[in-house]
């Protein structure tokens, strides 16, 4: 979101600077602290903004009395240190609703606001041919070390959690792992591997219900794309191959800002598959496919109901045979699977500008 929030700062005459920092740990960095901290005291910046919340960047608007606003498109927010969420200087904005509620009761100065896209950014990407395709989905299959921790565990908690799992994967745009977590499965876990890890690991609330959100997403996915190209041709853009799929054309990584826009705009159908973290949000993906003039085929998310018009202005699945007879209709109906991309895109021209976000931001409505 880095150009469109620039553009939108200079049409709206606000004047600012870029510090660019490639941190080595988003939490301890003594030269950022050192560095960044000696810019600010120099500049006559009354505010720091940032893409996420960055506990360094808090730490040190805290420490030279500036304001720091952040704008969050990660939900869970991934970091260790959440004591510095509360700092006085702090004025975080979360495109997860439910993700600011949570937030909000433990007295954290933290706002709900939907992301945005910029079209204008998107449209000097898309070429006249681009990549054709008739159904496209950019991301990964979130494979993760679920096994490997698993693995040492009795029957009882590995059914345990492949119950916590299957029953999350039941439900879509509703987040129910952080609920099914118990301290009572924790502790178990937490006694066997105290037994058997010689370095003391312990399992953490947070790591866990993070690993299980994205085992679960990651299942999801690899059903969906092995159902999918068994019927349809179906591209797929990621950094890393899966040889089980072997209906799926597998098209390597697409760059934000070189690729990705001519694949939403010249998919028959773009596929959004929500991370299971994001309890109410609408993801970026969905408006950046949107904002590129592409269909999106999305996972329901409560507060696409809030924002769009299902059927008119994108299509939303219930279940995964719900996808796939939505995929074979809008494949064989080109005008109206059209006309949804068009309306779904004037809607991000007109309601999800950066400009109107900025004002929200830096409280100017």
């Amino acid at each position: 979101m880095n150009e469109g929030m620039t553009r939108a700062l200079g049409r709206l005459g606000i004047s600012c600077g870029t510090y660019c920092y490639q941190f080595r740990d988003w939490e301890r960095d003594d030269d950022f602290l050192e560095t960044f901290t000696a810019y600010i005291k120099e500049s006559s910046y009354d505010t720091v903004f940032s893409i996420n919340f960055s506990p360094l960047i808090s730490q040190v608007c805290e420490e030279t009395n500036r304001r720091y606003i952040s704008w969050v498109y990660d939900s869970p927010i991934h970091i260790r240190q959440t004591e510095s969420l509360k700092r006085q200087c702090n004025e975080i904005w979360f495109f997860d609703r439910g993700q600011a509620q949570i937030y909000q009761k433990q007295g954290i100065c933290a706002g709900h606001l939907p992301l945005a896209a910029d079209p204008a950014v998107f449209a000097e990407k898309i070429g006249a041919g681009g990549e054709q395709a008739q159904i496209s989905f950019v991301g990964q299959l979130y494979r993760t070390e679920y096994a490997y921790f698993a693995s040492p565990l009795s029957p009882f908690y590995r059914g345990y959690l492949e119950g916590i799992i299957n029953a999350q994967a039941k439900v879509s745009g509703g987040y129910l792992i952080p609920e099914l977590v118990t301290e009572e499965l924790l502790d178990g876990m937490n006694r066997i591997y105290q037994d058997i890890a010689a370095d003391g690991f312990q399992m953490g609330r947070r790591e866990l219900e993070y690993m299980l959100a994205c085992e679960t997403t990651g299942r999801e996915r690899y059903l969906v794309l092995a159902l999918l190209s068994n019927h349809f041709a179906l591209e797929w853009y990621a950094g890393e191959a899966d040889d089980r799929l072997e209906n799926v054309r597998w098209r390597g990584y697409a760059n934000y800002y070189n690729r990705m826009p001519d694949i939403f705009a010249h998919s028959k159908i773009n596929l959004n598959i929500s991370l299971k973290s994001i309890r109410t949000g609408i993801p970026l993906r969905v408006l950046d496919i949107m904002g590129c003039g592409g269909f999106v085929l999305t996972n329901y998310q409560e507060e696409l109901m809030d924002y769009f018009v299902p059927g008119e202005e994108c299509v939303i699945y219930e279940n995964i045979g719900d996808l796939y007879e939505k995929a074979a209709y809008y494949l064989s109906h080109e005008t109206e699977r059209r006309q949804i991309a068009e309306a779904g895109f004037e809607r991000i021209r007109r309601d999800f500008t950066f400009e109107s976000r900025i004002k929200v931001l830096f409280g100017e409505q």
